[in-house]
């Protein structure tokens, strides 16, 4: 299938189904695919779109799995479909449910004080997880007032599976360093002994996006600002937190696109984050100068083009691409998204 026939069968799908379709379109993906989402966004916020718009029936995620996977859950009376099953994210592979409920078993035997929080960057099966064990879910931009809702309930916090996003939050909230320790899957006991464990107010699980970490660094910032003299930064939190206090300003996709829409003409910023969104940004704010930290793409959002799409749009009403959960996984994942969309 050529990018031609890709794009008229696209747009002949979609004057076709109406309203009875929609296209989301994650800020990460490329501007080819972007050009036909009926919404953008982050993958939260795309997610409860699939449930709002009441007309649709069939939702096309241009995203990473574990983002239509939510979007299933959130929306269990449509049909969900992903152009590429294998669009995952290397974020949330790095927890793997039998290693967490390993964890969790060592972890709450130093006492049942324990709230398990995952980043929406996760399986169904993680979500899940928290939702059994009286858990929610966080996203980047409420992390802070998730982490105050769980130590409401508990005296401790088990995080997954972004490490940074984790120990951003708790610097944030002025935990001391010994009290956040980091849990190493690979690790007989987690790599922690038990007075590392018994003392932790916050224990990370060992996770990282490769998009936001290593590859954003102090010492880009530290250049950036030294060449550009009057240039702000702000990077999202998944990055280090040495990154996170270079840059001085951290935040969310969405958060980060207030900063911009806040900048006044002739403002220069520099963005830590998936380039494909910072371009886009620079484009469409065209009185300030946007530039990216460094220019960083995230491989598997690359997965999803016009020809998929167009290919997933042929299949609409078939399993072929459609994405589903196992209830009992959407029930217990379910609880754990309600918990946050409640706080």
């Amino acid at each position: 299938m050529t990018k031609e026939e890709a794009r008229s069968i696209i747009i002949e799908k979609k004057q076709e189904l109406g309203k009875r379709l929609i296209i989301l379109g994650h800020h990460y993906q490329s501007d080819e695919v972007i050009a036909y989402a009926d919404y953008v966004g982050d993958s939260l916020e795309l997610a409860r779109k699939a449930s709002q718009v009441e007309e649709a029936g069939h939702i096309v995620f241009c995203g990473v799995f574990f983002m239509a996977e939510s979007a299933a859950i959130l929306a269990p009376e449509k049909s969900v479909y992903i152009p590429d099953f294998s669009a995952g994210c290397p974020l949330a592979d790095m927890a793997e449910p039998g290693d967490v409920q390993k964890a969790w078993e060592i972890i709450t035997e130093e006492g049942p004080g324990v709230v398990p929080v995952t980043y929406v960057n996760s399986s169904a099966r993680i979500k899940a997880f928290c939702g059994r064990h009286g858990g929610i879910v966080c996203t980047s931009g409420n992390a802070r007032r998730i982490f105050e809702w769980a130590f409401d309930r508990a005296d401790r916090i088990f995080f997954m599976p972004d490490m940074n996003l984790g120990r951003n939050t708790a610097r944030q909230m002025g935990i001391p360093g010994e009290q956040i320790v980091l849990w190493d899957p690979e690790k007989e006991h987690g790599g922690l002994g038990s007075d590392e464990l018994a003392r932790a107010r916050v224990v990370l699980w060992k996770g990282w996006c490769p998009v936001h970490w290593p590859k954003f660094t102090p010492e880009d910032v530290r250049t950036l600002k030294e060449k550009q003299p009057g240039l702000e930064v702000i990077v999202h939190p998944e990055s280090d937190p040495q990154t996170v206090e270079a840059s001085g300003r951290s935040g969310s996709t969405a958060r980060i696109l207030e900063v911009v829409k806040a900048t006044p003409p002739g403002g220069k910023l520099a963005i830590g984050t998936e380039a494909n969104m910072v371009k886009r940004a620079a484009r469409e704010n065209p009185s300030i100068q946007i530039v990216p930290l460094r220019e960083v793409y995230c491989d598997d959002m690359a997965r999803i083009t016009v020809e998929k799409l167009a290919r997933v749009l042929l299949h609409l009403g078939d399993d072929t691409f459609r994405v589903t959960v196992e209830p009992d996984v959407a029930r217990d994942a379910l609880s754990a998204l309600e918990r946050m969309l409640r706080v």
